[in-house]
């Protein structure tokens, strides 16, 4: 039997007798094939009250026809290849902001790699049934080893770590990869800042500014995923020939500690007092790696 809803304080959906509306926010890129098996897994599931927002920021290889060829409750909104990460799920935002949404109305963030059981979207609606003002995360595992690498995330921002939180209490911090919240949260929310974080961390940054707007995030055991847990950016320099390639890598939006986003988290995320302190820290170590990786051409281009 489903459940309906009514609005209470915040624009909050309360327990009467509507079937919830999953909206899914999928940003894709050239990845037909991987985009194929969670496409199959939506359409393996026991709860099909969804609409897809594929977000197909430019892709060349077939992926929209293919996903339009499986889904017939969709949405496909078209870039150009310059949204990257944040900028396709903001795209995502604007067009829910510009939907006349039920209360009840579910939105979905995910990545294009996950896959999942048939009632994951079924499981979601359970657990964050009548849970207001709520940020649901769920549990990424290794397609290959079944370990667990994402969840909730307890962010220290004495020392800007981030960690695996299995204390309910202390997770402040999750990705997007499965995270579900009501559309009004997450219009109350915002949307995210492609311009300054547009690709790595801009699901931090989101998930921390909801935190602190008082919204409650929660992982379950019961939500699972199964995804790629290879980091597909660059998080460490290759023995680059010339200083140019260097700061190419450097600045480069594929790089997790670009100085110019990383800067731009840290002034957005970081509480006071640790946004100067951290921002310091930060710099000396880019600087040095700049000065040291110059040396090190130096030295090489003389022997």
């Amino acid at each position: 039997m489903g459940f309906a809803w009514s609005r209470g304080q915040y624009g909050h959906p309360f327990e009467e007798k509507v079937i919830p509306k999953i909206y899914i926010l999928l940003p894709v890129h050239n990845r037909r094939e991987i985009t194929r098996r969670i496409i199959a897994c939506l359409q393996q599931q026991t709860f099909q009250n969804f609409h897809l927002v594929l977000i197909d920021d430019g892709s060349t290889d077939g992926t929209t026809e293919m996903v339009r060829e499986r889904i017939s409750s969709l949405t496909i909104l078209q870039g150009r290849g310059d949204w990257w990460w944040g900028g396709s799920l903001h795209q995502g935002y604007l067009w829910l902001k510009s939907q006349q949404l039920d209360a009840s109305s579910i939105v979905l963030m995910i990545n294009d790699d996950a896959v999942f059981d048939a009632d994951y979207l079924q499981t979601a609606i359970a657990i964050l049934q009548g849970r207001q003002r709520t940020l649901l995360i769920s549990h990424a595992y290794g397609e290959a080893s079944r370990k667990l690498f994402d969840g909730g995330i307890h962010a220290d921002w004495k020392t800007l770590k981030f960690r695996l939180e299995t204390n309910p209490a202390r997770i402040n911090c999750a990705s997007t990869r499965g995270l579900f919240l009501y559309v009004s949260d997450f219009l109350n929310i915002g949307g995210f800042y492609p311009r300054l974080l547009p690709h790595y961390a801009s699901d931090y940054e989101f998930t921390v500014r909801a935190y602190h707007k008082g919204y409650t995030l929660i992982a379950d055991e019961r939500l699972k995923l199964y995804s790629n847990e290879s980091a597909t950016g660059i998080t460490h320099f290759r023995n680059e020939k010339s200083y140019r390639d260097f700061l190419k890598h450097l600045f480069s939006k594929k790089y997790a500690l670009h100085p110019v986003y990383y800067s731009s988290f840290i002034l957005l995320a970081c509480p006071w007092p640790w946004k100067i302190f951290h921002l310091m820290i930060f710099w000396t170590s880019t600087l040095w790696k700049m000065i040291k990786y110059f040396v090190f051409l130096v030295i090489l281009k003389n022997r």
